[in-house]
């Protein structure tokens, strides 16, 4: 028996018969459609569909539930050469949750068009977001490059305004 995971979720698809518009609706449960058709039991369908494994059908519907699968982030990664992080397992990497240190780690040491992949899968919102909000370090020349390629001021990155806040040594 498939377990049903984030990944993968189960959706009801009704398809009416004598209908000429609209002939079918898509729901994210059963319950769900139940509570919207009343003259519909919930156990009754429920029951039916567990058991079958094929449709429930009257003279007015059909109903199936059908599982659908999402793109999870270690399927649908970026192509980053793995010498940009090579202190990590790049065949695990979570690269939703770990966005601040690739955004960091492409500004700081990747190539042109490692700098296109970064802004094709994270999007340019994305990134500037980080940059003016989470980002605290990249280098004096990473912040020229950033604020050239993004149209926006170093005074506006976090980076930028952290290090100006810092004492630093008199010589």
């Amino acid at each position: 028996m498939n377990a049903i995971t984030k990944e993968n979720r189960r959706i009801i698809i009704a398809w009416w018969k004598n209908r000429e518009e609209n002939r079918f609706e898509v729901f994210s449960s059963l319950r769900v459609f139940c509570n919207h058709y009343p003259r519909f039991n919930y156990n009754t369908v429920s029951n039916y569909l567990s058991k079958q494994k094929t449709a429930f059908e009257t003279d007015e519907i059909m109903i199936e539930r059908k599982v659908i699968t999402q793109k999870t982030a270690a399927v649908n990664k970026p192509d980053l050469p793995v010498r940009l992080f090579w202190e990590f397992d790049h065949g695990k990497m979570d690269w939703v949750k770990s966005y601040r240190t690739v955004i960091a780690r492409v500004i700081e040491r990747g190539t042109d068009k490692d700098w296109k992949v970064m802004i094709d899968y994270y999007g340019r919102k994305k990134i500037i977001h980080a940059l003016k909000n989470e980002i605290t370090f990249l280098s004096d020349h990473a912040i020229e490059k950033v604020a050239d390629t993004f149209k926006i001021k170093p005074e506006e990155l976090k980076c930028y305004k952290r290090k100006q806040s810092r004492k630093q040594h008199w010589l």
